[in-house]
């Protein structure tokens, strides 16, 4: 089957392109199918035009019209991207996000008559509309871009053969649009556990064994946190960390990531705390496994609740437990593998840091636990026969 995967935006900047849709086009094509990438890179305009084979998905940036980026620049963009799409002659489209540009060549498949079209298949990973990204400040969108996008996320998760979603709570969204529940799939997120050099399963030391640590009992422990605040908020952070050096005065916090407002800066003046912004990979990893445990504190908002974190996923498979809020997917991506607390609870969330860098052998099995939790449960192979449900086609591991 041929299937192309509509990017919302380019593979560098931002997560859903790098994190989700290329990594879904790569399990698919494990799975026996041919499968193709097709990037609006308004936000990478180097790749603008430019094509190439990963891993046996062919990636295709369509070129970028001339111009600056106005609303009728990025309709153009999202007509390049249809057309881009069609003339590769896919059996099934499935486009990520419904707003943007992907979102504007969705509607224009589904607008096509039903015996010329493509089946075509709608994501979300995350609350679009009102209450969700469109109210964020890091957002910035004017009320004439939030009506936009209010409106294409209602029509795209309720105009497509079928959907696939990220959580429950955006399956309930799209429903109460008009979504036929029957062609509704929770996609998570996932990771990858394959040597993308040599297509086999990676080793252990490479993503999925339990942390090594090399600290004394005179060695402070760190806890880390892995944000960019998009659901986080610095004073609930501010709060939390407070505590726990009440509690355990020799404890830091490494915050790995920064805000799209700069929420870091003014917790990088408080006593325990390093921020460290963001890393390469590699440098990522290996800070993660020498981390005694990570915290995710979130808010619970819609936007929460809609989201599966793929740095939740990475956390768990680099073997490091997680102490996060109960909000979401949260305890359906954790399991029994980390610890969760009820939303703006500061004095247990910092009772629950300071219990486990008390008692050293559990963290280190809550770690191992995560790690096999995100290579049976999260792993592209396995979620990849979610995908293909949707695309009504039966699943065949590779």
């Amino acid at each position: 089957m041929r299937i192309a995967l509509l990017a919302p935006f380019g593979l560098r900047a931002k997560g859903t392109a790098r994190a989700r849709t290329l990594p879904l086009a790569r399990a698919l094509v494990r799975h026996g199918h041919t499968a193709a990438v097709f990037i609006p890179p308004y936000d990478s305009t180097e790749d603008a035009g430019q094509r190439w084979i990963d891993e046996g998905v062919e990636v295709i940036n369509v070129s970028l019209p001339p111009g600056g980026q106005s609303a009728p620049w990025h309709w153009q963009l999202g007509w390049r991207l249809y057309q881009a799409a069609l003339q590769w002659q896919p059996h099934v489209v499935h486009t990520f996000k419904p707003k943007g540009p992907s979102g504007l060549a969705a509607t224009l498949i589904w607008t096509r008559r039903q015996d010329v079209r493509p089946r075509l298949v709608v994501d979300s990973d995350d609350w679009e509309g009102p209450g969700g990204w469109n109210d964020h400040p890091a957002a910035g969108y004017s009320e004439g871009q939030k009506r936009f996008f209010a409106w294409q996320e209602r029509f795209g998760l309720s105009h497509a053969d079928a959907w696939t979603v990220t959580s429950q709570c955006l399956a309930e969204r799209a429903t109460s649009f008009g979504a036929r529940i029957e062609a509704m799939h929770v996609l998570h997120n996932g990771v990858e556990t394959r040597s993308r050099a040599a297509g086999t399963d990676t080793p252990p030391s490479d993503l999925t064994a339990p942390p090594v640590r090399e600290e004394s009992e005179a060695t402070p422990a760190t806890v880390v946190l892995y944000t960019r605040f998009a659901g986080t908020r610095p004073d609930d952070v501010a709060a939390i960390w407070r505590r726990v050096r009440e509690l355990e005065p020799g404890a830091l916090l490494a915050i790995i990531g920064r805000g799209a407002l700069g929420e870091e800066r003014n917790l990088a003046l408080l006593p325990g705390i390093e921020v460290r912004g963001w890393l390469p990979a590699e440098e990522i990893h290996a800070a993660l496994r020498q981390a005694a445990l990570a915290i995710a504190p979130w808010e619970n908002t819609a936007a929460n609740r809609a989201r599966h974190s793929a740095k939740i996923l990475e956390l768990m498979a680099s073997g490091v437990p997680v102490v996060a809020t109960r909000v979401g997917e949260m305890p359906a991506t954790l399991g029994e593998t980390g610890v969760l607390v009820a939303p703006r609870d500061v004095e247990a969330f910092a009772q629950a840091i300071v219990d486990l860098l008390h008692d050293r052998p559990r963290p280190v099995e809550l770690g191992a636990a995560a790690s096999r939790r995100v290579r049976e449960h999260f792993n592209w192979d396995v979620l990849a026969g979610v995908a293909l449900a949707a695309y009504g086609t039966p699943s065949r591991r590779p």
